[in-house]
This record gives structure tokens, C-alpha cells and sequence, in this order.
């Protein structure tokens, strides 16, 4: 029975005034349209009087159109205040009415909004393997498995991650996608040891679960892989070879059959001097360790680098610089870098880079005869000293009268260029003073 209803049924024992008012109701707090969160304890004030009824002895009823009726029973204190305290509002947009009745049946109503945001669920998840008592080996895949849920999202669209807690911190190892009934699994091998582990599902909204797990996964150590009687933990030196343990014997095949740190020892293939080739690796002298195949080749008459040529490797240290000496005179062209040999190879034989033209050996610094032929490529600097230097540079003359003449040898007129022919003055008549001249040919170098 409501209160009013209740009020009502007990007529008979109440005097009505005809008169009495109906009582004043107001809400004071919280302020009209709040919102506040699922579960946030809300804390409502009001202030209710009677013309004729004490305060304190005012009926009062709080209710919400969403959850319906939420006291029946609180009173309000002497001095008209009214309060109620609740955080079990559902989600959605209320109207809280408070409903206050005097003593004659007479009642007033005070209404304010107020909204109630849900608060997301955080989703669920639970290990399914590795389950009690399972474990695995090191570098062998497991299946792990979990079966994740939320009450907001569907299964398929959660986030799940896998993780293990090891020296280097916390790391991921897969992030399965869960199915439509929310398994989520996923093949991993993980490092050897007691693993801490923890499987982690994030909803939509961000909110998250966590469950944790030991996992023993058998180091790679401890399992003799070769089935030869021995793991790495007791001496194996490699486990992945079954004719290499403690005790064994060496044979030339580039392991260490003994286990002992020594490959080979005893075999042509042993690594005598120490300097990381054997002769079967190409160590032309296993007696000396600065001879093998990546030595530094050195001037010294060794084979140091042992590629079959003494002293015959390019840039060798001690090495000196030979130009390329093509025509064999000696001096070489500035045309080609020099490379840098222990004694002369090939066309770098040469100490010099001064020749002005390697195709004519007559063509060089030390050229000291002149010629009338051009040196091959048609300039007649055949001592490269940048310039063609004439042999004859004079210009003859004849003159005067009967009987009476003065000449000088030279060119007629002109001196002609190198290789070029030309008249040359060679003599004067005496009675008519006529020039008697040759043919010559300039010559230079």
C-alpha cells in the first residue's frame, strides 16, 4: 500500500481541517540536469514545511520514473531539511521526484533531472593452457590458449596479448584475435626457465583484466638433443652432434670431438701456429702466424698473404709508387695514377712522370737530338719541355755591288716550321752578288 493510499485508509482517525494547505516542497541540491557517474554515491537535499504539520513529522517519498519507488519511509528533520543518499541509480536519464505528505493527506512534489553515464565493465579472461602441470621444452612451439569475454563488446573485437615477465622486462611473445566465442590462441616458443606469465585482455573502452601463470619451459641446456648421453649442462660442447662429447674421439671433420676447446688437434686440419688457418684452410706456412691467407703482403720475399705471389701484391706495405711506362724509356705517363708495387710489374716500371708522350720512346725528359720528324702524335717536343725548339733560327742574307757582296748563311727569307723545307743560303757570288741557296729541313726537339 503507497503512502498516500495508507493515509487515506486512516481517515476516520483524523480531524481534516477543510482548511490545511498543502504542504511547500523544494530540492535543493543536487542542481538540476547533473550527471554523475554509475555508482557515484548522490547525495539529495530538500526542504519541505507545513502550515500545520511539524516538519519532522512530514511523510516522504523519493522516487525515479526509471527505478520506480526509492524510500518510503524518511522523514525530514525539525527544520524542514529532507536529504537521501543513493549510488544504486540505474544508467539513463532520471527525473527524481520527491513526494512530501502532511498530516490531512495533503501532499506537494518537487522534480529535478538527473543523468547516470554507465561506467564500463572491465572484460574477463582465463588461461586454458598452458594449464596445471603442462610444460615444454626451449625453441619447441606451445600452444597457448585463453578464453576471453565482456559484458559491453563482442569477443571478436577485444584485444588480447600474451607476455612474459624475464630479464629484459616484460615481453610480448603473440597478441592472438580472439574468435567469435572468444578463444583467443596462438604457437610460441619461449626462452628456458620458470616463466612468470600474463595473458591480458583489453576492451573497447580501454578497460582491462589480467590473469597470471608460471610456466616451466626446459632450457635448450638441459635436453641432450643428439641423444649421444650428454646435455650442455654436463660438458656437451654440441649437442646438435652426437659424435662431439666429453671424452670423444678427435677426428678431422672441423668439430671438437673431445669437447676439450681444440678443433681437430692432432689432423692436417689443426690450426698450428695460431693464426686461424690451418693448410687446409690455405696456410701456405702453418709454422709462422704472420703467413696466412689475410695476412698484409709485405716487401720481404714472402709469400705473407699466401695467393702464390711473393712480393707481387699491389700496394704491399713498403710498397713504392711505378708509373706506367708504356714505350719502356724510362719515364712514365702523368696520364694513369701510379700504383704502388714491390718491384716493377708490367708496364709500371717507372719512377717518373714526366714522359710527354709514352708511344715513342725517343720522347722523353732525356731526349737530346734533334730531328726533323714529328715524335708520333705530330709535335716535335720530343724532350717534353713543353716547348718545339728550332735547331736553325737564323735568316741569311746576300748583298751589294759588283764584286763587292756580303752574305751569311741561313734561311731564305723566312724560318720555316719544324719538320717543314725550306731554301737556305748557303752561298754569295761574288761578281753578280746572286744568292746560291738548298733545300732544307728544320729539325727540333
Amino acid at each position: 500500500m503507497s503512502l498516500l493510499l495508507f493515509l487515506a485508509a486512516c481517515g476516520n482517525d483524523v480531524s481534516v481541517k477543510h482548511y490545511n494547505e498543502p504542504p511547500t516542497v523544494s530540492i535543493l541540491s543536487p542542481p538540476n540536469g547533473t550527471t554523475v557517474k554509475e555508482g557515484e554515491p548522490i547525495e539529495f537535499l530538500a526542504t519541505a514545511d507545513d502550515d500545520q504539520t511539524p516538519s519532522n513529522e512530514l511523510f516522504v517519498q523519493w522516487s525515479s520514473d526509471i527505478d520506480g519507488l526509492l524510500t518510503n519511509e524518511d522523514l525530514c528533520s525539525a527544520s524542514g531539511k529532507c536529504t537521501y543518499t543513493t549510488g544504486q541509480l540505474t544508467p539513463g536519464n532520471h527525473t527524481i521526484t520527491l513526494t512530501v505528505a502532511d498530516g490531512q493527506s495533503e501532499d506537494a512534489e518537487s522534480s529535478i533531472q538527473i543523468t547516470v553515464q554507465e561506467v564500463a565493465k572491465a572484460p574477463t579472461i582465463q588461461i586454458v593452457h598452458p594449464a596445471s602441470g603442462e610444460s615444454t621444452n626451449e625453441e619447441e612451439d606451445f600452444t597457448f590458449v585463453a578464453k576471453v569475454a565482456d559484458e559491453q563488446d563482442a569477443p571478436d573485437t577485444l584485444h588480447v596479448s600474451f607476455a612474459y615477465d624475464g630479464d629484459a622486462g616484460l615481453t610480448e611473445f603473440c597478441a592472438p584475435a580472439p574468435d567469435a566465442v572468444g578463444v583467443a590462441a596462438c604457437e610460441a616458443s619461449l626462452p628456458g626457465g620458470t616463466l612468470h606469465l600474463l595473458f591480458t585482455v583489453v576492451d573497447n573502452s580501454g578497460e582491462s583484466a589480467t590473469e597470471e601463470a608460471y610456466f616451466v619451459v626446459t632450457p635448450r641446456t638441459e635436453i641432450d638433443d643428439d641423444g649421444d648421453g650428454f646435455t650442455e649442462v654436463i660438458g656437451d660442447c654440441d649437442d646438435d652432434n652426437n659424435l662431439a662429447y666429453p671424452g670423444g674421439t678427435e677426428i678431422e671433420d672441423g668439430a671438437d670431438n673431445d669437447c676439450d676447446g681444440k678443433v681437430d688437434e692432432g689432423t692436417p686440419a689443426f690450426d698450428d701456429d695460431g693464426d686461424g688457418y690451418s693448410e687446409h684452410d690455405g696456410d701456405c706456412d702453418d709454422t709462422t702466424i704472420a703467413v696466412s691467407p689475410v695476412a698484409t703482403e709485405s716487401c720481404n720475399g714472402i709469400d705473407d698473404d699466401c695467393d702464390l705471389n711473393v712480393d707481387g701484391t699491389e700496394d704491399a706495405t713498403g710498397c713504392t709508387d711505378y708509373y706506367y711506362d708504356y714505350d719502356g724509356d724510362g719515364y712514365g705517363s702523368s696520364s694513369l695514377p701510379p700504383k704502388c708495387y714491390c718491384q716493377e710489374t708490367g708496364y709500371y716500371r717507372s719512377g717518373y712522370d714526366n714522359d710527354c708522350y709514352d708511344y715513342n720512346s725517343g720522347a722523353s725528359p732525356a731526349a737530346s737530338t734533334y730531328t726533323t720528324s714529328q715524335r708520333g702524335d705530330g709535335k716535335y717536343d720530343w724532350n717534353c719541355d713543353g716547348t718545339e725548339t728550332k735547331y736553325y733560327t737564323s735568316v741569311g742574307t746576300c748583298s751589294g755591288a759588283v764584286w763587292i757582296c756580303s752574305w751569311s748563311s741561313g734561311w731564305d727569307g723566312t724560318v720555316p716550321a719544324c719538320g717543314a723545307a725550306h731554301d737556305w743560303i748557303d752561298g754569295c757570288d761574288g761578281f753578280t752578288c746572286s744568292t746560291s741557296t738548298v733545300s732544307q729541313t728544320q729539325p727540333c726537339i
